[in-house]
């Protein structure tokens, strides 16, 4: 048996790590393709910025839904961990305690889907997603790198750092004319979650986790290959300050236009510790669905078990 792929389930005690687009046995990426609209440079050759349009069909939901069901179940299973931890402790006192059905909120249901999408859109420019956020806790709000993944360059891996940032309600309440600011304020909202410490705390708590995967692994004489490399990648990054970082501001279609990704990096001020072994890569991601998809998934999802 092959460690294979991006999930680690560290936190439901699972010894193994699988492929996300395989795991259901289904391609998820037939119906969505990334087109790259516009290139700018910035802050003199540190950062570059992107505009990428998703085009997708009727599918989209379809697959937003799936993928949310998915986090409700890592939710749900995480949830009876913890509550039977509970359970045994105070049943030993005579407490009778009855377990709450698990919810998410709008924002948890943004973001959550912001996540989803990050992860898809990752594997357009060829990265290998390593460690998405979303699928270890099944929501948005735990703390950590949205996604972490790899990228192979010139023959060599590079450690890729991802933060999703989901404009839904926002933008439907924004004036056309300062669209771009609040665009802005989700690139530095993204880039200061890349702080020097936090960032090292992340990547460490990964790496703690990819050792005990490992160990694990090879205790019952599994292949562990792939998951020692993602640790070492990881390592390196750490050891070096050496990754890439990359915020993606996804947006429904109908509130861009071709100057707003430009409007919304100008004057932008570079991270004070961001440079030197760290590229920046800031990313408007557009669709034409986005917005209706994610009013129907928050419409089941919101409130419910």
């Amino acid at each position: 048996m092959v460690f294979k792929g991006y999930i680690l389930e560290i936190c439901l005690g699972l010894s193994h790590v699988f492929k996300g687009r395989e795991w259901k046995g289904e391609d998820l990426s037939l119906a969505r393709q990334y087109t790259q609209l516009t290139t700018l440079e910035l802050w003199n050759g540190v950062g570059t910025g992107f505009r990428y349009h998703m085009s997708c069909d009727d599918t989209f939901r379809d697959f937003v839904m799936t993928q949310m069901q998915e986090a409700r179940r890592i939710k749900t299973s995480l949830r009876k961990r913890s509550v039977r931890e509970v359970i045994k402790n105070l049943s030993v006192r005579g407490i009778e305690i009855v377990e709450e059905l698990v919810e998410y909120d709008a924002s948890d249901i943004v973001g959550l889907i912001g996540e989803i999408v990050l992860e898809d859109f990752a594997t357009n420019p060829s990265m290998e997603p390593i460690f998405p956020k979303w699928r270890i806790g099944g929501t948005s709000k735990s703390r950590g790198i949205d996604l972490v993944a790899r990228m192979k360059m010139n023959g060599q891996w590079v450690l890729i750092l991802c933060e999703a940032k989901h404009i839904h309600k926002a933008a439907k309440n924004s004036r056309q004319e300062l669209r771009h600011n609040l665009i802005k304020s989700r690139f530095r909202i993204g880039l200061d979650e890349f702080e020097n410490e936090k960032t090292k705390i992340n990547l460490l708590n990964i790496v703690m986790g990819l050792n005990d995967i490992i160990a694990r692994g090879e205790a019952v004489k599994l292949d562990v290959e792939l998951a020692k490399e993602y640790r070492n990648l990881i390592s390196m990054g750490l050891a070096n300050d050496r990754y890439q970082i990359n915020v993606v501001v996804l947006i429904d279609a109908k509130y861009c236009d071709e100057t707003l990704l430009d409007r919304s990096i100008s004057e932008l001020p570079i991270p004070v510790e961001v440079g030197g072994n760290r590229q920046i890569t800031l990313t408007l991601l557009e669709s034409h669905l986005i917005e209706k998809a994610t009013d129907g998934v928050c419409h089941n999802f919101v409130g419910s078990p």
